[in-house]
């Protein structure tokens, strides 16, 4: 059971981090905001330092924070998030194929061990001390198989918009923000499945749910793919009519953006709420993904909204909410 506390862990301690971090201004503007909705961090609190002993420590603190606060890297890498998460999630459907292979083939299961979680596994019994001379887990369902194709699917689908249809920029996030990607595509696809291979692990048979997560996988994918195709070409024609830098954006309009701000970001969180249905409900793990995407993104869909509405002002559509259309 470490790797499932393990991951979700970690996926808490984010959430509570991004949450901290939207609550303080400084902290919002340098750690949070990223691409269109950051500007130039500016040192914290100008003209409220303290004089004496207690302004030079002051001053080094502020001086460290802000140059942390500096170190930013192009937006454009997102692509490197989705490359990971496929090559993650191409190798990890693999080696769960393989390993429901062994369970309709007893033979397979005495060979010697070749998959890379049964490895952990056997390693996490030598770490607790157990004699038992077989790794004790339980097959995982072919639901899990399913979820980890659709996950796969949606990060190399993610990855062609990046290099193919996505138009370059200059925009920044801070590279925290990208360790924290990373960081993020190499453990979901784990946490897709890590609670399959524990028993009593996830029932073989087929779910009821497992359909109406696939149908809402399909809905939210194609909108999602919609509503940036919106973005990309109204980015495009900035470019192409050489805009200036003041008049580089407008307002997006057409499918789900009538309703919100930022459609995209619901529909990855629909992405991966299908994902958890897809497994019959069953991966529980994958439920603290679903909340750290929520949380993550309603974040920054708020900022998002304050951009359009700052930037655009009475142009902006009044009834458009940032995420969840007719709420918020």
């Amino acid at each position: 059971m470490i790797l499932i506390y393990t991951l979700r862990f970690i996926y808490a301690a984010l959430a509570c981090i991004a949450l901290a971090f939207a609550l303080a201004p400084w902290t919002r503007e340098a750690f949070v905001k990223y691409g269109r909705t950051r500007t130039q961090c500016e040192t914290a609190e100008k003209g409220a330092q303290p004089t004496g002993a207690v302004t030079s420590r002051g001053t080094l603190l502020s001086a460290a924070l802000n140059l942390y606060a500096s170190w930013t890297v192009p937006k454009n890498l997102f692509s490197q998030f989705y490359c990971v998460g496929a090559i993650v999630g191409g190798l990890l459907t693999i080696d769960t194929i393989a390993w429901c292979d062994s369970q309709a083939v007893p033979e397979l299961s005495s060979t010697d061990m070749r998959l890379f979680l049964h490895r952990y596994m056997a390693f996490e019994q030598w770490l607790l001390g157990s004699t038992q001379s077989e790794v004790p887990t339980a097959y995982p369902s072919k639901l899990a198989v399913l979820a980890l194709v659709l996950f796969t699917i949606h990060v190399l689908i993610r990855l062609k918009e990046c290099v193919y249809d996505q138009p370059s920029t200059d925009a920044r996030m801070h590279i925290g923000q990208y360790a924290v990607g990373i960081v993020f595509y190499v453990l979901t696809p784990l946490a897709v499945v890590a609670d399959s291979y524990y028993p009593p692990g996830w029932a073989s048979q087929s779910s009821w749910i497992a359909p109406i997560g696939v149908a809402i996988y399909i809905y939210a994918s194609i909108h999602q793919w919609r509503c940036h195709q919106i973005l990309y070409s109204l980015r495009h024609r900035c470019i192409d009519t050489k805009s200036t830098k003041l008049d580089s954006y407008a307002i997006p309009t057409g499918d789900l953006f009538e309703y919100v701000s930022c459609p995209h970001f619901l529909c990855e969180i629909l992405v991966y709420i299908s994902l958890w249905m897809v497994t019959g409900c069953q991966a529980t793990t994958l439920l603290w993904v679903v909340g750290w995407t929520a949380i993550n993104l309603s974040i920054t869909a708020r900022e998002s909204q304050q951009w359009y509405q700052t930037r655009f002002g009475a142009g902006y559509p009044c009834d458009r909410r940032a995420l969840v259309p007719f709420v918020w």
